[in-house]
């Protein structure tokens, strides 16, 4: 499915699917090497073995008795781990009649997680930006582990690494897998200055422009020509002179008795 929705293959209307983005993403962590299951659980803050992650159940779309349906369960080792996740939509809201989507989940999960004797935690992944605490602060502090988290800790995670060249036989899953959620527009901006120091990016010092082959030859005929005719602006070097500083002196009700300059 990722080499299909990279080439647009896929309906319109199935490439905002968070359950497609799901599959994607969890598939990766379920068929690649386990040691980045465990990883990635070390970054939300859940820490479990190697043998524990080999070893990790995944069960996609899992229907409880009252008929709610959250998009994965994790067993590994001794967590019960349900994730529920979305794209563009929200979690659904607590009506008249039912409770919210958010609240079932919870209901539902720890009682699946005590039955097999697991500890209980709740992982909420969307495409915020960061964490809302006035939608996600009342589940917190409670007798479970509830975790936000978002599709672009996903693709740090995957191309921090890719940088790091330690994926085995998952480098082409990894990539794929980033270059999907870059089309998607689900990576963090991480900043130029960490951009240059992770990909050691070497800015040119001056812009090659070929006249004869670019498509704008009028609007940028003679160019750098007619630059070269204005005045060069040069960095102010200094604020304020030092008979600025003087003429203080003369007035009397100035409240600042001493002004440290620095002349240089």
């Amino acid at each position: 499915m990722i080499i299909a929705e990279l080439n647009g293959k896929i309906p319109s209307k199935l490439d905002d699917k968070e359950d497609i983005l799901t599959s994607n993403v969890f598939s990766f962590f379920k068929y690649s090497d386990r040691q980045l299951l465990k990883k990635y659980l070390f970054q939300l803050g859940i820490e479990v073995t190697l043998t524990e992650s080999k070893n990790a159940e995944f069960i996609f779309w899992p229907s409880y008795d009252d008929g709610t349906e959250p998009d994965l369960i994790i067993i590994c080792g001794d967590n019960y781990i349900l994730f529920e996740a979305k794209l563009y939509s929200d979690f659904s809201p607590k009506t008249s009649t039912i409770d919210s989507q958010i609240a079932r989940e919870i209901e539902m999960g720890k009682q699946s997680a005590e039955n097999a004797n697991k500890k209980f935690i709740y992982v909420a992944i969307t495409a915020e930006y960061y964490k809302d605490k006035t939608k996600y602060s009342k589940y917190e502090n409670k007798d479970f582990l509830f975790i936000w988290t978002n599709w672009q800790a996903v693709a740090s995670f995957i191309e921090k690494k890719l940088i790091e060249k330690n994926l085995r036989w998952s480098t082409e899953f990894a990539s794929d897998l980033h270059s999907l959620l870059v089309k998607k527009r689900l990576r963090s901006y991480i900043g130029i200055a960490n951009l240059r120091q992770e990909y050691n990016f070497n800015y040119p010092l001056t812009v090659f422009y070929n006249i004869k082959s670019s498509k704008f030859k009028g609007e940028f005929s003679g160019f750098f020509e007619n630059l070269r005719g204005f005045r060069q602006i040069k960095p102010y070097q200094r604020i304020f002179r030092k008979s600025f500083f003087k003429n203080l002196k003369s007035l009397n009700d100035y409240p600042i008795k001493k002004i440290f300059y620095n002349g240089n």
